[in-house]
């Protein structure tokens, strides 16, 4: 996926067919060992930053998690502020676009990040098990779980944000309706 953002042309990759001796070669950061952590296991999610100027690479990264496995959408990621949030497995992370260092890493949910969400002068945090509104420092505002996981097998959209807050179908089929701070205002049964 490719975005303009003033000056830079920012490229977002899956790296999923990426092999470990490549690594090094093709980025110039890789999180999250550039953060002094190790990967327990295989990443099951790689993806790749690369920003350029003029046609001169500015600054790379490769982040790689191993939760949930995760793809690149129009919802994995956000721009704002000079900075970038970006779901990787069961992590957000928060680069700088002047140089992709990292102001944070943090996990929201225990199995993947689907999408990150602007709201209101927050960010609304989509999760397999729990959806969750976090600020721009990655600050936990409130989370929300249900019966089941936020995905549908029936094809109705599982979360969308409306006014002031949020709706959500669960795998059972659940219908749950948020207020801004995170409290249930309706849940119904839909199938």
């Amino acid at each position: 996926m490719i975005v303009k953002y003033k000056n830079s042309v920012i490229e977002i990759t899956n790296e999923s067919d990426l092999d470990s001796a490549e690594l090094g070669q093709r980025f110039k950061k890789q999180y999250p060992a550039d953060l002094g952590h190790k990967l327990e296991y295989q990443p099951s999610s790689k993806h790749g930053i690369r920003i350029t100027e003029n046609g001169i690479e500015k600054c790379s990264a490769l982040l790689l998690e191993s939760g949930g496995a995760t793809g690149i959408s129009e919802n994995s990621f956000l721009i704002k502020n000079d900075r970038i949030y970006i779901c990787c497995s069961d992590q957000i992370y928060s680069l700088n676009l002047a140089d992709l260092s990292a102001n944070w890493r943090n996990s929201y949910d225990w199995g993947t990040c689907f999408g990150i969400h602007e709201f209101k002068n927050d960010f609304i945090i989509h999760g397999e098990t729990q959806v969750s509104r976090i600020n721009e420092n990655g600050e936990i505002i409130w989370d929300f779980s249900a019966r089941d996981i936020f995905v549908n097998p029936d094809g109705k959209t599982e979360f969308k944000i409306v006014k002031n807050g949020i709706e959500l179908i669960d795998w059972q089929g659940y219908k749950y309706e948020l207020n801004a701070d995170g409290k249930i205002l309706t849940e119904i049964k839909t199938a």
